[in-house]
């Protein structure tokens, strides 16, 4: 059975290629153009790994993730703050509460290696 990874972007490109690079490595992606959306998909669709953008309409990012770790059912659900937002020194290597930080722009590559890191598959 596939692990099921839920994308949270509002960016369109963004999400075809995330969803298609993670579909071609063998998971389940779904989703959401923003965080309540993407609220709305956990509820029937248990993710075993989050990536989210932090700068959305309706709800943002930051919003999105402190209702997902209020929920017991994700707290140890490993998710990826994949945003431009962030400072280029900020890396894949920094980490807390299972939140990875990875800034926009991105290697493709490192980041399905910190995805597969994620899912204890390396």
């Amino acid at each position: 059975m596939p692990k099921k990874i839920l994308v949270v972007d509002d960016d369109a490109d963004m999400v075809f290629i995330l969803k298609s690079t993670l579909e071609k490595s063998g998971y389940e992606v779904f989703t959401a153009s923003d965080g309540e959306q993407g609220l709305k998909l956990i509820k029937t669709n248990v993710p075993d790994l989050m990536i989210v953008d932090l700068t959305m309409p309706v709800m943002n990012g930051w919003s999105f993730n402190m209702r997902v770790r209020g929920d017991e059912r994700y707290k140890k659900t490993p998710i990826i703050i994949l945003s431009g937002l962030l400072e280029r020194e900020a890396s894949s290597d920094k980490m807390e509460d299972g939140i990875t930080y990875v800034p926009k722009p991105f290697d493709i590559f490192a980041l399905m290696d910190r995805v597969k890191e994620l899912l204890n598959e390396i």
